[in-house]
């Protein structure tokens, strides 16, 4: 007699035992006269023998994968010198937040803090900072050393399930680690590759409690899912399709199952998501007013529905993997329609990619990596059937995945030739290659092989030996990969510089100093370092609130130190200085700011760094403000500013560009914005008193 919600003749780990049908691929994916494990029934002493050595080598090389891709890993990170990029750099800020509370003594605080993101990473990298001191690498490889393994005892453990063999298991983690993101990902420090090993031991779990049968394990996949959940908001629809499959299929039955599955991710996850639940729903407001076309294309538009598809074929996971992957797929749906088994656990994956897919897609943001933790179905669907296929196509399979794999770890990873990509007809650039088929890219999202662009490690350094004891970082120009403001703040602290609470150049003292990136031009004073794009980096001593023209700068190392401009002012500059904006637009700029008084604004900010022509000055900019009737602050912190507040500069105009506000004569036009100002210039909703509409996208055209 079965058990409860089990069919006869299944094991307790959910696999059916024989049953091949026509076509040679078996019922469930598990060949005839095998157990779950990839055991061979009883009758074979020497099946058996073979089976358990088998698995020993399968065991051997999937932990011998691990450890390849995690020397890997310690290599890239000795050997790259950069600026973390964006939220990279942006996540280790915050891990060394942590560790700052946690060292101090207040334990609490990362639970009770809210700074967007769930506590768990964020974790992990600080007690990588605690181990290792403040520097990228630190947190890189704790996310390593926890998650790399997980990604791959997940992918292993579930293809075993589900196919009933080692070696399934065993190429679901190769395919895992050979995933382009998955390896670009890992040489950084970004939250999604965590929640993608977080989900797919969730779904280990639940998969090998038997539809919640087994109450341990049921209560280890709460546990487990709920430290998903503590990674990553949206990790509830990677395994929402899982839990609902499992519980049709016979999991209702099985209440104490249930109950601890339910127990467990309600006393890890629960707690941090009802004391912040007010700070959630404002989240959730707040994506949906800083909404683009460029980050959020219309639910329901072509764009939306495709944009995880072409994601995977140029990003996530290229052409190759996608075609094992439909493969895979394909035979799951035919043995499925063929011969339906209860006990088939592909069902579940299926389903579990499904609602992943539709979950994401609704999400009215978009970004390539947000659908990463949907690996876990990929990976198992996309090997898996490989260990069970006929001989001559079980070798050739698996002989070309191992290439792919290995291709795109050393080519990722080594940032190896360069991209093979087919372009199809109405392909358009943009972030996720419409229309276009990816078969090999070494650029990886967002890292390839290791550089050292502009070398501003050893800036940092030698500022803080010349008595450079505070940095700040110019907004406008702090926005490119290699040179963005949170990657500058890890470089600074690690070198042991304080960057400014507050973004003020006008106050820098003579300890503090303002890094800025230009791009040279003819008279211009030679930068300190040169970065790959060739924009230098500039480092202003003193006031820094004025045209660069008049600033002086300070270099370690270089003679002199400390220089400033020695070819003569430009006219532009001489006139800038004057008190006078000349004419159309000293009138065209005080009708703006005149309708942003009348329209309830009272502050107003002048962007430092494109306020430097004779059309658009800061002085005479200020002169008409007042005029206006509007106040300027007191520092400048373009970050700080309010809903009522302006912030006003300099963009160029024209074609691919929204319109502006006010056109100047050297083809830049004048654009505001309400609010905070610190953010890409596509991710701006702008705003001009004087056209309709007032408000418009910046990524709108």
């Amino acid at each position: 007699m079965s058990p409860a919600g089990s069919s006869e003749g299944t094991p307790a780990g959910g696999v059916p035992v024989g049953g091949v049908p026509a076509g040679g691929v078996p019922a469930g994916g598990v060949p005839a006269g095998v157990q779950a494990g990839g055991v061979p029934a009883r009758g074979s002493a020497r099946g058996f023998r073979a089976a358990v050595s088998t698995a020993g080598l399968d065991i051997r090389l999937a932990i011998a994968a691990v450890f390849v891709f995690v020397g890997t890993t310690i290599w890239w990170v000795s050997a790259d010198d950069r600026v973390q990029d964006w939220d990279n750099g942006l996540h280790t800020v915050l891990a060394n937040n942590v560790r700052a509370e946690v060292q101090s003594g207040h334990l609490t605080a990362p639970f009770t803090d809210f700074n967007t993101y769930p506590p768990l990473g964020h974790i992990v990298g600080a007690l990588g900072l605690i181990v290792g001191g403040l520097h990228p690498g630190s947190v890189i490889l704790a996310s390593n050393i926890v998650f790399v393994p997980l990604l791959a005892a997940s992918c292993y453990g579930i293809g075993t399930l589900v196919y009933g063999q080692t070696r399934a298991g065993l190429l679901a983690a190769l395919f895992a680690l050979g995933t382009p993101m998955i390896v670009s990902e890992m040489h950084e420090f970004l939250l999604d590759p965590e929640q993608a090993a977080l989900v797919a031991a969730g779904v280990w779990a639940t998969l090998a409690s038997n539809r919640f049968e087994r109450t341990g394990l049921a209560g280890l996949a709460g546990v487990l899912c709920g430290l998903a959940m503590l990674t990553k908001q949206t990790s509830v629809l990677f395994f929402a399709g899982v839990l609902l499959v499992a519980f049709a299929r016979g999991g209702w039955r099985h209440w104490r199952g249930l109950a601890a599955f339910a127990i467990g991710l309600a006393v890890i996850a629960g707690p941090w998501y009802v004391y912040h639940a007010h700070e959630l729903r404002g989240l959730v407001a707040e994506h949906d007013a800083t909404a683009t076309a460029y980050t959020a294309p219309s639910r329901f538009s072509a764009e939306s529905l495709a944009y995880y598809f072409w994601d995977a074929l140029n990003i996530q996971l290229l052409v190759p993997l996608v075609v094992f992957f439909v493969v895979g797929t394909c035979l799951a749906v035919r043995d499925l329609l063929r011969a339906p088994r209860a006990a088939d656990l592909r069902v579940e994956l299926l389903a579990g990619i499904v609602v992943a897919w539709v979950g994401t897609t609704l999400i009215v943001h978009k970004d390539a990596r947000y659908s990463l933790p949907e690996l876990v179905f990929v990976a198992v669907l996309g090997a898996g059937w490989i260990a069970v296929a006929r001989p001559r196509i079980r070798r050739a399979a698996t002989a070309v995945l191992g290439v792919v794999v290995l291709v795109n770890l050393v080519g990722v990873s080594a940032g190896v030739g360069h991209p093979e990509r087919v372009t199809l007809p109405g392909a358009a650039a943009n972030a996720t290659f419409q229309r276009v088929l990816t078969a090999y890219s070494p650029d990886g999202w967002l890292r390839g092989g290791p550089g050292t662009d502009g070398r501003i490690p050893s800036l940092m350094s030698a500022l803080r030996r010349a008595g450079i004891r505070s940095v700040t970082f110019d907004g406008g120009s702090a926005d490119a990969i290699d040179f963005n403001t949170s990657g500058l703040q890890v470089r600074a602290l690690e070198a042991g510089l304080a960057p400014t609470d507050a973004y003020d150049p006008a106050n820098l003292g003579p300890h503090g100093a303002f890094l800025l990136r230009h791009f040279p031009v003819a008279g211009d004073p030679p930068p300190c370092r040169r970065m790959d794009d060739g924009s230098g980096v500039y480092v202003v001593v003193g006031n820094a609130a004025q045209p660069l023209e008049t600033d002086t700068f300070l270099c370690p190392g270089h003679t002199p130190e400390t220089y400033r401009r020695t070819a003569p002012l430009s006219p532009d500059v001489t006139a800038q200085l004057e008190s006078q904006i000349p004419q159309p637009y000293q009138s065209r700029i005080a009708a703006v700011m005149s309708a942003m008084h009348r329209q309830g604004v009272a502050l107003v900010e002048f962007d430092a760094p494109s306020s430097d022509v004779p059309f658009f000055a800061a002085g005479p900019l200020a002169k008409l403000a007042a005029a206006s009737g509007l106040s300027l602050p007191a520092t400048y912190s373009p970050a700080t500013l309010g809903p009522h507040d302006a912030f006003m500069f300099r963009h160029a105009d024209g074609p691919g560009n929204p319109p502006a506000c006010v056109g100047f004569p050297d083809g830049t036009g004048l654009y505001v914005v309400l609010g905070d100002a610190v953010k890409p210039f596509s991710a701006y909703e702008l705003y001009c008193p004087t056209r309709v509409p007032r408000l418009y996208p910046a990524s709108g055209g």
